[in-house]
């Protein structure tokens, strides 16, 4: 009986730190990419944008870059969320690996608004960076 109560401690112990573990996929990373934009969240949007390390003062500098010219885009997308009652779900359909490796891919979904409009967003470009999915802008 002990035998059984351990087995099914450590089966529910893995269980819980599975599910609690951060699952980034592509389909998720251009969901919350997607939500951030029609929420007018540009912190999350900068955060989820790769750029790649090849000098640390330049990789600062086009955050600041891109999070300025971001800001206009940021209010359209959020105007039109609130003009459609705000967002109610964004949703993958479909991604594709450009790669062998399957670390690059691009996501086609789709934005649910409260007031049952829908919108597609293409070719969301992602990259498997340092172990975690980035929007890919290049």
């Amino acid at each position: 009986m002990k035998l059984i109560m351990k087995f099914l401690s450590v089966f529910l112990l893995a269980l819980m730190v599975t599910a609690c573990s951060n699952n980034d996929s592509p389909e998720q990373v251009a969901e919350k990419f997607i939500s951030a934009i029609y929420k007018g969240d540009s912190d999350t949007v900068i955060n989820l944008i790769n750029f790649p390390k090849d000098d640390d003062n330049k990789g600062m500098d086009m955050r600041m870059f891109v999070k300025s010219k971001m800001q206009e885009a940021l209010q359209r997308g959020k105007q039109f969320a609130d003009e459609h009652g705000g967002l109610d779900k964004v949703e993958s359909e479909l991604v594709k690996y450009t790669n062998d490796e399957k670390n690059m891919a691009i996501v086609s979904t789709t934005v649910i608004f409260k007031d049952a409009t829908k919108k597609e967003e293409k070719n969301i470009s992602v990259i498997k960076a340092d172990g975690k999915w980035l929007i890919n802008l290049k």
